[in-house]
């Protein structure tokens, strides 16, 4: 704790706010995630409280978030029930004041931890704040099962890197009201970020794409593919960095949680890759521990993987396969377009396109085309040889039958289409 933290923390105030909390914006969880959420509120201009049950939590996130003592006015450290603490952040020159309580979650990913705050928020907060979890794996019906007003209430998952991420997901559960999603969608849209609005399943959308992708990379390390060919591979399709490093920016616990969600979901479409529970187990939790797949030093992450990484995958290898870089590229993208077309079909989506918007907002997708086009240059017939070639080697390359067959007569983007329903393009 710096000396500005110490001068923070004796500032407390003994007053607790309970039950009439003023309205603001609320960010209850000073964690990493927390802490990068915190930063899109400052960097868009946005008064806001941060808060947390432990108050050097708070002071800890003041180390990690950058603003300027001209534009920002900070409160002591005060208490705003019997079990949290916040600190106010408010901006000088600020003349729009809020007009109704809006509460961002990022705490411990446990349903019944979850469950248990939201009660308590529905009471500190008052009747008319709107409430929203940061959950990345669980289920925003099942959080909403122990409130009182579940209409209140939805989802806003960030993604990390949250400073370099343009979409925002809002998971609309079975409860959620229409007028808190149009809050909600609001709020996004001041960050400057892209709302994506999306249906209630395991992995929501981006996560459900990206769990298959991440597990598979861990898969090919595990056949003996190289962690460079595999970040080379990821690089050529359009992805910002390697599948490996990503999952250090998650973090393997993370990773975790979300993939047995997915498998427990899907357990049709996953074969889930046991090298992570070994990480898990050497405390190679990624970034935040300094040391995940990669190690790092002052955040910059080593160039080759970690001797222990290299071990891990050696202990769980599978049958070694020698990949050409076309096939490489086939096993690391198609599962993506197959679950794409999957949650098309579901309804956890309404459009195709917003695939494109949320690879590129929420993975940082970058190419020439947007990345449904991606398939169509990779075409048709490749794709259905590619599925016949590698799908009894990995359950992700399985599709169903009238996927397969729709994508027999017609380009990727088409089948796809037709497959969800036969939405327009």
């Amino acid at each position: 704790m710096n000396a500005e933290s110490a001068k923070l923390s004796s500032l407390k105030s003994e007053n607790e706010v309970g039950a009439n909390a003023p309205v603001g914006i609320y960010l209850v969880g000073a964690g990493v995630v927390g802490s990068a959420i915190l930063q899109a509120h400052l960097d868009a201009g946005i008064s806001v409280w941060l808060a947390d049950q432990d108050e050097d939590a708070i002071c800890d996130a003041l180390q990690r978030v950058r603003f300027s003592d001209g534009a920002w006015r900070l409160s002591g450290i005060q208490k705003i029930s019997r079990s949290m603490s916040g600190i106010h952040f408010h901006q000088r020159d600020a003349h729009q004041t809020c007009q109704k309580t809006l509460v961002i979650e990022s705490i411990v990913e446990k349903l019944d931890i979850k469950q248990s705050f939201f009660q308590e928020a529905e009471q500190i907060f008052g009747d008319d704040a709107l409430l929203c979890t940061n959950t990345s794996t669980l289920s925003i019906s099942r959080i909403a099962e122990a409130m009182g007003h579940p209409g209140r209430f939805g989802g806003m998952h960030f993604f990390m890197p949250v400073s370099d991420r343009t979409a925002v997901e809002l998971i609309v559960g079975s409860e959620t009201h229409a007028a808190t999603t149009e809050v909600c969608r609001s709020h996004v849209q001041r960050l400057g970020k892209e709302p994506l609005v999306v249906g209630d399943c395991p992995g929501f959308v981006v996560n459900r794409l990206l769990s298959l992708y991440l597990n598979e990379a861990m898969l090919l390390l595990c056949r003996g593919v190289s962690a460079a060919r595999i970040e080379a591979t990821a690089l050529g399709y359009g992805m910002p960095m390697s599948p490996l490093e990503l999952i250090d920016w998650i973090g393997a616990t993370t990773m975790f949680d979300a993939g047995r969600a997915f498998w427990q979901a899907f357990p049709e479409r996953m074969d889930p890759a046991p090298m992570l529970v070994a990480m898990i187990k050497n405390k190679r939790l990624g970034r935040v521990a300094s040391k995940g797949m990669y190690d790092y030093q002052d955040g910059q992450r080593d160039l080759e993987l970690s001797p222990r990484t290299l071990e891990f995958s050696e202990r769980y290898c599978r049958q070694k396969i020698e990949f050409s870089d076309r096939q490489l590229m086939e096993i690391m993208t198609i599962p993506m377009w197959i679950e794409a077309g999957l949650a098309l079909r579901s309804g956890v989506v309404d459009t195709y396109e917003l695939f494109d918007l949320a690879m590129q907002g929420g993975l940082g997708f970058d190419s020439n085309v947007p990345w449904h086009s991606f398939f169509d240059s990779m075409g048709s017939s490749a794709i259905l040889a590619a599925m016949q070639e590698w799908s009894a080697l990995t359950k992700s390359m399985n599709a169903p039958k009238e996927l397969r067959q729709l994508l027999a007569d017609n380009t990727p983007t088409d089948a796809m289409v037709a497959y969800g329903g036969g939405l327009k393009r």
